[in-house]
């Protein structure tokens, strides 16, 4: 848990309707900072996301792991063409 609780999110689980608060929709930084649009397609459809350096007040680390993922042992995700790069 030591992801969860001390890093960050981007969320990209849908189930938050349009209308919820912007800082838990799809793209949002997940509780600190909402994204700028719906960002999401129609269920069954892949999302493309690229994430670039962000300035926003937090107060957890922005170093450590990177997750993919988090929620319970009954959820599903998939992703493909996972690719990192050093962000200077």
């Amino acid at each position: 848990m030591v992801a969860v609780n001390n890093g960050y999110e981007i969320q990209i689980d849908d189930l938050a309707q349009p209308d919820s608060h912007p800082v838990y929709r799809t793209a949002a930084i997940y509780g600190f900072a909402a994204s700028n649009e719906i960002a999401s397609k129609s269920a069954g459809e892949w999302n493309a996301f690229e994430f670039c350096k962000t300035e926003f007040t937090g107060n957890r680390s922005f170093e450590g792991y990177i997750g993919l993922q988090n929620h319970d042992s009954n959820s599903q995700a998939s992703f493909r063409n996972i690719r990192k790069k050093k962000i200077s």
